[in-house]
This record gives structure tokens, sequence and C-alpha cells, in this order.
């Protein structure tokens, strides 16, 4: 398998916008509490438009912008309707491949993403075919149980480093 060679895995996902959204004064305040709060919402609410693969339907919750947004990126979005996998399909297909729980007996997979929480947000509602958990705490608790502690956040770890905070800059 190919991730006993390269146990480095980045995660992006494409999804339609927020549509619950928070005040500036909210966001300002940084409360994790209540950013998870929001994000749940939203990925409850939301289905995801691609993770390397389609996982998208015309009756689900959008926010126009952001799918005119992808449109104008080159996102298909008929083509990711008719050749794409459904999401119950590729959460048996990751389960499979060995890509959560250390199933290879790696010391550890890596998953690097940028701006990740959604990510890992519509990942967790995929491979558990439910909503998100009630508390911040709970989905920590999930986050690591599926995918380990060795996740990293380029977007935060720039910030940290005092780089960039942002892929448009």
């Amino acid at each position: 398998a190919a991730i006993l060679r390269y146990p480095f895995v980045s995660i992006d996902t494409e999804f339609p916008g927020t549509i619950f959204k928070p005040s500036k004064q909210v966001i300002r305040e940084g409360n994790p509490i209540i950013n998870y709060h929001y994000m749940k919402l939203n990925v409850d609410a939301l289905q995801i438009i691609q993770l390397g693969l389609s996982l998208s339907d015309a009756q689900d919750c959008y926010a126009s912008d952001s799918i005119e947004l992808l449109k104008r990126q080159g996102i298909d979005f008929e083509k990711n309707k008719e050749k794409g996998i459904d999401s119950k399909d590729f959460a048996k297909k990751f389960w499979d491949y060995g890509l959560l729980f250390n199933c290879y007996g790696l010391k550890s997979i890596t998953w690097i993403t940028f701006h990740g929480t959604y990510d890992f947000g519509f990942m967790l509602k995929i491979l558990t075919q439910s909503p998100l958990p009630l508390h911040l705490h709970l989905f920590m608790y999930q986050l690591a149980y599926f995918f380990g502690y060795n996740i990293f956040d380029l977007k935060y770890t720039f910030k940290f480093l005092g780089l960039l905070g942002g892929l448009e800059k």
C-alpha cells in the first residue's frame, strides 16, 4: 500500500460556503466553543462538494456566491454528480484502505491541511454518517480517535511563525 511509503496525507475539501455566519464581534472574540458551534451548524446542514471525488447534489443547501466561485474555478457540478462517488461508498473505501487508526502498524500518519477545521468536520460527518458531536471536546475526541494526533494546519503554523495568513496574500 502506498501509505506504507508515504505516511503524509494532505486533505482539502470544497464545500458550498457557509450559510450560518457569526457576527464580526463574535469572530473577533475567537471563542473556540462558539467557533465550533458555527462550524457544526454549517457542516451538519451542508454537503461536501469535492474531496478529490465529488459528493454533490443540487438539492443540498449552499451559498450561491461560493457555488459561482467554484464554477469559475472549473468545478463541473454535472460531471461530479454523474461520475462522483456516494459519500457512504467513499467512507467504506477510506476504512478499507487503512487511512484510519494506524491500520498498517505505522507509528502514525501525518495529516496536513490549510485552514482545515471544515475539512475534518466534513470527513467526520462522512465517516460516521452522522451529524458532528454536540460539543467541541467530543469533536476533538472523535478527531483524535479517527485521525490520531499528528494533524498540522499550515494556516495556523504560518500564523504562529509570523508568515502568510491566507492563500491570497
